[in-house]
């Protein structure tokens, strides 16, 4: 069977100018079907705020005042150049919109446990590279070693994009409003830009799966309405976790973050959570760093003159993926950053080459 082709872009707003459009635009969408009623015996729905349009339509840039730049109705591209500038300069991130409005940069830094944690490399990526987007967790061990490093920064607080998530071992409805708490503490803040379930997986004895899930997001959906939790989502979950979460709570998650490289492109999902208005994030856009010597990679670096870090990167951006790649040396995140500035600005992978990495 032949290879299927690539979808259209995912990032409309990305071409500018200075960018030739990634893939051709989709064809009309038919008009959708008219509304069923949801049956008797469904959990009504509280009234929430309507979505915006189309999360990965639209770009800003970080520092605006905490809002979004959208373009006006019927644009079919966002000046990039421009976007930036409005940010503050190079150190401005694009970001895009979440479901509830807030807007979650592009790209962030991870510091999972893996590979250990550098103070250094943290501080350096937040005073030199200007990240803001800091994605961390429970399980990884260095909650208050970040309290220190986003101090030294000198970064104010309203400026950063701090998200961190809930370990198996604290789930459920008690335990897991304790542990958000724990976490904030760890952290130094008042409040977390995102909180993420960890793993759909639950190991709590007597009890199933979903039922664990759905008393954890309840707790969950209780921080967000008291602010503790500016945006809530998940982290690992499948089509048939979404769906039961769906069925069994009120708040649709804002994000689901999941493992996304050349080696590895869940699309059913991705175009499942584009569907609902989830915002799709990747971790290990590297491959742990195995992508970096695969040749269709490195004949692109040489092509473009980048590093195979950053085409993986791009990649994974150009495809309507927030990117949160990890480093624990400061000339590799400045690297990776520049993926957030420059690639933006001036470089678009053309449709074969997309082509090829599909391949992989």
């Amino acid at each position: 069977m032949p290879p299927t082709a690539p979808r259209a872009e995912a990032w409309p707003g990305l071409t500018s100018p200075h960018l030739s459009p990634l893939l051709p635009p989709a064809p009309p969408r038919p008009s959708a079907a008219p509304a069923r009623a949801p049956p008797a015996s469904r959990r009504p729905r509280r009234r929430q705020r309507p979505p915006p349009r189309r999360a990965w339509r639209h770009w800003a840039a970080a520092g605006a005042a905490g809002s979004c730049s959208l373009p006006r109705r019927g644009a079919r591209s966002l000046n990039m150049a421009a976007a930036v500038a409005r940010g503050g300069g190079a150190s401005g991130c694009p970001t895009v919109p979440l479901a509830n409005g807030r807007c979650i940069p592009v790209l962030g830094l991870g510091t999972s446990h893996q590979g250990g944690y550098s103070h250094d490399a943290v501080v350096h990526a937040l005073r030199k590279c200007g990240i803001r987007h800091i994605d961390t967790a429970k399980r990884y061990g260095c909650e208050s070693l970040l309290q220190k490093a986003i101090e030294e920064s000198d970064v104010k607080r309203e400026d950063l994009w701090i998200t961190t998530k809930l370990w198996h071992s604290d789930y459920g409805y008690e335990n897991t409003k304790k542990a958000c708490l724990e976490s904030c503490e760890r952290l130094g803040v008042e409040y977390l830009d995102l909180y993420l379930i960890h793993w759909p997986d639950t190991h709590v004895p007597g009890k199933s799966n979903r039922e664990v899930r759905a008393e954890t997001w309840g707790a969950m959906e209780e921080l967000y309405e008291k602010g503790l939790c500016r945006s809530i989502g998940v982290s690992n979950f499948l089509i048939s976790h979404l769906e039961q979460l769906k069925e069994d709570c009120v708040i649709t998650p804002h994000v689901n973050q999941v493992e996304y490289h050349p080696f590895q492109r869940p699309q059913e999902l991705v175009d499942y959570c584009r569907s609902r208005n989830i915002v799709f994030e990747g971790y290990c856009p590297l491959a742990k760093g195995e992508a970096l010597a695969h040749p269709s990679i490195t004949q692109l670096a040489k092509k473009y003159g980048r590093t195979p870090a950053q085409i993986c990167i791009r990649w994974s951006i150009q495809n309507g993926i927030v990117t949160i790649p990890k480093s624990t040396k400061a000339e590799r995140i400045q690297e990776n950053c520049k993926e957030m500035v420059i690639l933006l600005l001036s470089l678009s992978l053309s449709p074969q080459y997309c082509r090829c990495l599909i391949l992989i």
